[in-house]
């Protein structure tokens, strides 16, 4: 199917825009979400088990919103993602118990899969395929500077009040959602076409994950399990590290932010630097290893630093900078053993392995804080050596599949 690169660039630059508008504003709760906690008289392991809720919804829905992107403009579902996110996010920030609050982020779950899923999809339905990688290298660089940028707004906001980061949050992720609709192409044209209408079993969420069926094989069954791997020690080690050094440096939301901005710096020089060599010079089959082996060391170091502030803030900083390159590498290594005629499911599962692994790290980090607050980051730093070995493993049989072909 042919696709042409002029009359999509200025889209293209748009999406990327609007992108980066949605991105931060997704990121405004993250610093004031313990202060919330806090405030409100909370159970403390809120802060992972509110995000393990949101995840196991988002993990669920992810291949269900993969196959609807067969079948419905990117753009469409781009717009109804972001109004549903912005109502989740509305009950969490009136939470007052911890039903309203798994409420709020699980209702918000079903909708955030929608918005990654789709949007993803639409970068590969609209770039060429010489195009594909460094488009979303672009959108992996975007999402997690935008993050970073949004942390450190939404820790400033809570300076004022958890209340005024809610608020923002919500009118610029509904804001946003239509912002997309507006500016988007419809790339029903750019995509493959099912080859009949969408059933009703077919809608069914869980009867989505049986379309795995029609694209797994073992090397990309083997990058799924690395994603969802690295993803469990990721939200782990965020998850708690956000809320310690409030409740053990005392540190307000402000400080939060900072280092997220950092982060924001960090990634963007990383991601045009190294991750674009990496995709445009290398196999990066072989070369992620690399990446993976790399995002062990700060980890490695801030479990020396647990009671030094600045020390500890440093590898957070140095881990997630190392991050943002390697997701984007991961992210393209599924994109390239999609066809056409899958890679919307491919996609869909892509977010799907991100979120389970996020289930398991950020509720292992709230439900075992209270006992032993170092042990998320130990764990991150086992699931970081675990991803690594496999990421080896992977580029052995990679190589060999070389040879022999």
């Amino acid at each position: 199917m042919e696709k042409t690169k002029k009359p999509l660039d200025r889209r293209m630059l748009a999406f990327y825009a609007i992108l980066a508008v949605f991105c931060a504003a997704s990121s405004f709760a993250h610093p004031v979400t313990p202060t919330l906690i806090v405030e409100r008289h909370l159970d403390s392991s809120m802060f992972g088990i509110a995000l393990a809720a949101m995840m196991t919804v988002n993990f669920l829905f992810a291949p269900f919103w993969g196959k609807m992107c067969g079948y419905v403009p990117t753009k469409r579902l781009m717009l109804i993602g972001c109004i549903g996110y912005s109502i989740g996010q509305a009950i969490f920030g009136a939470a007052t118990s911890e039903a309203m609050v798994v409420g709020g982020r699980a209702f918000a779950g079903i909708f955030t899969s929608a918005i990654f899923t789709a949007c993803s999809n639409y970068i590969v339905n609209t770039s060429t395929p010489e195009e594909k990688g460094s488009n979303l290298t672009v959108y992996a660089t975007v999402q997690n500077v935008s993050f970073a940028v949004g942390f450190f707004i939404g820790g400033m906001l809570g300076i004022i009040s958890v209340e005024a980061a809610f608020i923002a949050q919500v009118a610029l992720l509904a804001l946003s959602g239509i912002v997309f609709y507006a500016v988007c192409v419809d790339d029903t044209p750019l995509k493959h076409k099912p080859d009949h209408p969408l059933t009703l079993s077919e809608a069914n969420p869980f009867a989505a994950f049986l379309d795995i069926r029609n694209f797994i094989t073992p090397s990309l069954a083997m990058i799924f399990v690395i994603i969802a791997i690295c993803a469990i020690g990721q939200n782990s080690y965020e998850q708690v590290f956000n809320y310690y050094i409030k409740d053990f440096f005392g540190m307000s939301s402000a400080y939060n932010g900072i280092f997220k901005a950092a982060i924001a710096i960090g990634g963007m020089i990383i991601n045009s630097t190294l991750c674009m060599y990496l995709m445009k010079k290398t196999d990066t089959n072989r070369s992620f290893v690399w990446v993976v082996m790399l995002n062990t060391v700060p980890i490695a170091l801030a479990m020396l630093f647990f009671n030094s502030l600045w020390p500890f803030a440093i590898c957070d900083i140095a881990f997630f900078v190392i991050n943002t390159a390697r997701l984007p590498l991961m992210q393209n290594l599924c994109a390239m053993r999609a066809t056409p005629e899958t890679s919307n499911s491919v996609m869909g599962f892509y977010q799907a392995m991100n979120s389970l692994g996020g289930i398991f790290g950020a509720a292992f980090a709230g439900l075992i804080y209270d006992t032993d607050p170092h042990i998320p980051f130990i764990l991150c730093f086992v699931t970081f050596v675990i991803g690594s070995l496999l990421s080896l493993k992977y580029a052995s049989g990679y190589k060999k599949s070389q040879k022999q072909g």
